[in-house]
C-alpha cells in the first residue's frame, strides 16, 4: 500500500508541469511532438490531438517563432488549465509564431478555462467570416469560465475581429480575463470586444474582471454593409461587471461604418458596471453617419468611470454618456474626471467636445463630470452639449474653451437636473456665448429666464469667462502618430493648471 501511494505521489510530481508539444514547418505529423528536435508540422495535427486528449494542467503549444502555418488553432471544450497550472499556447524560439487563417479564424477557445496566449502573429482575409483570437461561451451554464490571458499578440485583417470575447447571449460569461500589449489592426467590424450579447432588457452582465491593458488598435474600418449595427470600434467592453481599460491607444477606425443607428467609438463600454477607462488616448476615429468619438459610457453603465483620457481629432465627441430608448439598465452614478478633449466633434456633425444624451424613455443619474479641460476645433457647434431628456447632471470645475463662432455650452431637452459648478469658460472672440434649446443665445446660463416661466432645467453658480493662457500647440498629426507623451496625466486643480508643454513628457 505504502508503494502504491508514493507511485501514485511520484505520478503527479512528474507530471505537474504537464506536457509540451512542439510544432514547425520542419516536423512531421507521425512525430511525437513533445520535443524541438521532434515536432509536429501542421496545426491540424495540433487539433487531432486536443480534440482526443484534450489540454490538461501545465499543457502548453509551442509554435516555432518566426515560422508561418496555415489554418486555424481550435481548443473546444477541451478541459484547459487551472489557476496554478495554466494550459499555454505560444511561440518557442526567436520572434512570434505567425497563423495564417485566411477565412477562417486563427484561434479559437471555446468553453475552456485557464488558458495563456501569448507572442503570436494571427493574420486573416477581411472578405472572410473569422477573429483573429476568439473566446466563445456557447452553453448556458452558472459557473463563468475563467482564467483567459492573452498577451503580446498581433491580429490583423480579420473580416469580424482582432480580438473577441464572447458570451453568446449567455447569463454567465468569461471571469477573470486579461488582454495585455496586443496590437489590432486593420479587422473590419473591430479591434478588440468583449461582448455579452445586448439582448433588450436583459437583466445580467455575463463578463466580469475584465482588464484590458497597454493594447493599440487602431484602422479598424467598420463593415459599410453591416446597417444594423455598429462597427468599427477600437476597444469596447459590454456586458462587464468590473473591469479596466488602462493605457491603451485607439486610432482611425469607424471610417467605413454607415450604420445610422449608432457608430463606432474609439475606447468605449455599454451596459456595464464598475468599469474604469484611464490613461488612454483616442483620435482620428470616424463615421460616414454618427459617432466615431473617442471615449464613451453608453447604454447603461453604472457606477464607472473615465478618467486622465486623453481624445483629440475625432469625428464624433470626444467624451461622452449616453442612454438610449430601451437599453437594459439606467445610466447611474458615474464619473467624467480629469480628461482632455482637443478638437473633437467636427464641424457640421452636430458633436461637442464633451457630450451628454439621453433619448426618450432613458435617463442618466447621478453623474459627474468634474475637472476636464474641453477644446472645441474651429466652426464647431459647441464645445459643450447636453441635449434630450432626464439627465441628473453635476459639472464642476471644468474649462471650456469655445470656437471662434460656436457655443461654450449648448442645453436642450426636457426634465434636466443640471448643476454647473465653478466651471471657467473662453471663446477666442473675447465674447461669452450659450444656446438653449438651439435657438436662445445668452452671455452666462445664470442669466437664462424662461418666458413661460422659471426654468428648473438647470442652475448655475459661480461661472467665469477669461483667457485662461494655455500654451498648448498640438498639431494634427493625422493616425500615424500619438500624442499622448506630450500629455501628462491631468491631476489639475484651478490654483494652476500645468499645460502639456510645460509638464514635459509622461506616458501614460
Amino acid at each position: 500500500m505504502i508503494l502504491i501511494r508514493c507511485l501514485c505521489l511520484l505520478g503527479l510530481l512528474l507530471g505537474c508541469n504537464g506536457a509540451d508539444y512542439f510544432v514547425s514547418p520542419s516536423g512531421s505529423d507521425e512525430a511525437p511532438g513533445n520535443s524541438e528536435r521532434q515536432p509536429w508540422r501542421s496545426l491540424d495535427r495540433v487539433n487531432r490531438h486536443i480534440a482526443q486528449a484534450g489540454l490538461h494542467p501545465g499543457d502548453s503549444v509551442q509554435l516555432k517563432g518566426g515560422a508561418i502555418f496555415q489554418g486555424s488553432l481550435v481548443v473546444d471544450r477541451a478541459g484547459g488549465g487551472i489557476e496554478s497550472r495554466p494550459a499555454r499556447i505560444q511561440s518557442y524560439g526567436r520572434g512570434p509564431a505567425r497563423i495564417q487563417a485566411g477565412s477562417g479564424t486563427a484561434l479559437l477557445l471555446r468553453e475552456t478555462p485557464w488558458i495563456i496566449v501569448s507572442n503570436l502573429v494571427l493574420r486573416g482575409d477581411p472578405s472572410g467570416q473569422g477573429d483573429g483570437i476568439r473566446c466563445d461561451r456557447v452553453q448556458e451554464s452558472t459557473k463563468a469560465i475563467e482564467g483567459i490571458e492573452i498577451l503580446r499578440c498581433h491580429a490583423s485583417g480579420f473580416a469580424w475581429h482582432g480580438i473577441m470575447v464572447d458570451a453568446s447571449q449567455r447569463s454567465s460569461g468569461f471571469d477573470r480575463v486579461r488582454i495585455s500589449e496586443c496590437t489590432t489592426e486593420q479587422n473590419r467590424h473591430a479591434g478588440i470586444m468583449v461582448y455579452g450579447g445586448n439582448p433588450t432588457g436583459r437583466r445580467f452582465r455575463p463578463h466580469s474582471r475584465i482588464v484590458i491593458e497597454r493594447c493599440v488598435s487602431r484602422n479598424n474600418p467598420g463593415a459599410p454593409e453591416e446597417l444594423q449595427h455598429h462597427s468599427g470600434s477600437g476597444i469596447l467592453l459590454d456586458g462587464v461587471d468590473r473591469g479596466l481599460i488602462q493605457g491603451c491607444v485607439a486610432s482611425g477606425n469607424g471610417a467605413e461604418c454607415r450604420n445610422d443607428r449608432g457608430g463606432p467609438v474609439g475606447i468605449w463600454i455599454h451596459a456595464s458596471r464598475s468599469v474604469v477607462i484611464e490613461d488612454c488616448e483616442s483620435h482620428h476615429n470616424q463615421s460616414t453617419l454618427r459617432d466615431g468619438g473617442g471615449f464613451d459610457l453608453d447604454g447603461g453603465c453604472e457606477d464607472s468611470v473615465l478618467r486622465f483620457n486623453f481624445s483629440h481629432h475625432n469625428h464624433g465627441p470626444g467624451l461622452m454618456a449616453y442612454t438610449y430608448t430601451g437599453a437594459a439598465y439606467s445610466d447611474r452614478d458615474c464619473r467624467i474626471q480629469n480628461n482632455v478633449s482637443w478638437n473633437d466633434g467636427a464641424p457640421g456633425s452636430g458633436y461637442a467636445g464633451l457630450q451628454i444624451g439621453s433619448e426618450d424613455g432613458g435617463q442618466i443619474r447621478g453623474l459627474k463630470v468634474e475637472n476636464n479641460l474641453v477644446v472645441a476645433p474651429a466652426r464647431s457647434t459647441a464645445a459643450v452639449r447636453v441635449m434630450g431628456r432626464s439627465i441628473e447632471a453635476e459639472l464642476r470645475h471644468n474649462l471650456v474653451i469655445g470656437a471662434q463662432d460656436g457655443a461654450l455650452v449648448s442645453i436642450s431637452g426636457f426634465d434636466h437636473a443640471l448643476r454647473f459648478i465653478d466651471n471657467r469658460y473662453w471663446r477666442p472672440n473675447g465674447t461669452p456665448l450659450f444656446l438653449v434649446d438651439s435657438k436662445w443665445s445668452i452671455p452666462a446660463l445664470g442669466s437664462w429666464k424662461n418666458a413661460m416661466g422659471p426654468d428648473s432645467r438647470f442652475r448655475s453658480s459661480d461661472e467665469s469667462f477669461g483667457n485662461p493662457g494655455l500654451r498648448i500647440e498640438l498639431p494634427d498629426t493625422g493616425t500615424a502618430q500619438s500624442l499622448i507623451p506630450r500629455v501628462p496625466r491631468l491631476r489639475f486643480g484651478w490654483d494652476r493648471i500645468p499645460t502639456p508643454l510645460e509638464a514635459g513628457p509622461q506616458a501614460p
